[in-house]
C-alpha cells in the first residue's frame, strides 16, 4: 500500500499536539480551523485510524496518534534541516537567549547541538536568570528570545508540567511538624503558589533554605535537610514524590512559554526557537 505524509498536514498536526486545540494549531500555521478540520480528516484517511479523542474540552491523541507524533517530529525535524541547508547555509548573526537554569540544563545541551548542525555560522549567547528578571531584560531589549516558567502569561506555550513537592528517596523529613522547606527567593511564582497551598491546608511549615538555582534547592533536598516544590521534569529517581496521602497539597500546572523581542531578527529568532520547540514536543 503506497502511503505518503504531506509535510504540512505533520506540521498542523504537530501543533494540535503542542497546543491541544484546532483553534490554537491553526493560529500557529497562519490557517483557520476549517482548513485545520479538514487536513487532518485528510491525515486520518492515510493513515486508516483515529488521531485524536476528546476529552472534555481538550483534545488526547489516541494510541496511533502517539505513534504518529513520533514520526512526524522526526521527519519534519529531517525536513526542517534540509531545508536550511539549501536555502539558508550562509546565515550567520547573533541570537540573545535567556532561559533559567532549571530548564536550560535540561534541553540546551541537545538544542544547541542540533542546531549548530544546521547553522554552525549563528551565535548563540545564553543568559540565565530568574524568569522574573529575564523578562525585565527582555523589555529592556537586551534579549531577543526567552524562555519564562511558571505561568509568566503572554508568549507561546510549548511545555505544561505539574509543580511536585520532593523529599529525599529515603529521608522522612517531611514527617517533621512543621516542616523544613528549600524554596527560591521572594518573587518566584513557585515559592508563591507552594506556601500559599500551605497555608490553605493548614499545613505547619518554615523556610530552612532559600537559593537562586534549582541545583542549590535540590541540593538541600537530596541530603534530607529539606522538602521542596519542584518542576517534576527536574526530579531524577534520588528524589521521592509527596501528594496529599503525605499531607502536602497539590501544586499547580507550571507552564513554559517562549517570549520574543518586537526588534529582534524575526528569522534568526524563528531559526534558533523551532529547535526549542521540536524538544519539548518529543518529551510532552
Amino acid at each position: 500500500m503506497h502511503m505518503e505524509f504531506p509535510i504540512d498536514l505533520l506540521q498542523t498536526f504537530s501543533s494540535i499536539a503542542d497546543t491541544g486545540s484546532f483553534t490554537r494549531a491553526g493560529e500557529a500555521q497562519h490557517i483557520t480551523q476549517s482548513a485545520v478540520s479538514m487536513q487532518m480528516k485528510r491525515l486520518e484517511e492515510i493513515v486508516g485510524h483515529a488521531i485524536f479523542q476528546k476529552n472534555g474540552r481538550t483534545l488526547r491523541l489516541t494510541p496511533a496518534g502517539e505513534t504518529l507524533l513520533g514520526h512526524a517530529l522526526m521527519i519534519l525535524k529531517a525536513h526542517n534541516e534540509a531545508v536550511a541547508v539549501f536555502t539558508r547555509p550562509q546565515m550567520f548573526g547573533q541570537i540573545r537567549f535567556g532561559c533559567a537554569e532549571e530548564y536550560a540544563s535540561r534541553f540546551l545541551p541537545t538544542v544547541l547541538a542540533d542546531f549548530r548542525k544546521a547553522f554552525p555560522r549563528i551565535r548563540v549567547d545564553i543568559f540565565s536568570a530568574d524568569s522574573p528578571d529575564l523578562k525585565q531584560m527582555l523589555i529592556r531589549e537586551d534579549l531577543d528570545l526567552c524562555l519564562l516558567g511558571h505561568q509568566a502569561g503572554g508568549g507561546r506555550v510549548i511545555h505544561r508540567e505539574p509543580l511536585v513537592w520532593a523529599t529525599s528517596c529515603n529521608g522522612t523529613i517531611h514527617t517533621e511538624d512543621p516542616v523544613p522547606l528549600a524554596v527560591y527567593h521572594e518573587g518566584c511564582s513557585c515559592r508563591e503558589w507552594a506556601l500559599d497551598a500551605l497555608r490553605k491546608s493548614g499545613k505547619r511549615h518554615w523556610i530552612a533554605f532559600v537559593g537562586q538555582s534549582i541545583s542549590s534547592i535540590l541540593a538541600a533536598v537530596r541530603a534530607g535537610l529539606a522538602v521542596a516544590p519542584v518542576s517534576a521534569g527536574a526530579l531524577d529517581p534520588s528524589f521521592r514524590l509527596l501528594g496529599p496521602e503525605h499531607g502536602f497539597p497539590l501544586l499547580p500546572v507550571s507552564e513554559l512559554s517562549l517570549h520574543q523581542s518586537d526588534k529582534a531578527d524575526k528569522e534568526l529568532v524563528s531559526c534558533f526557537s523551532d529547535y526549542i520547540v521540536e524538544f519539548f514536543q518529543r518529551i510532552n
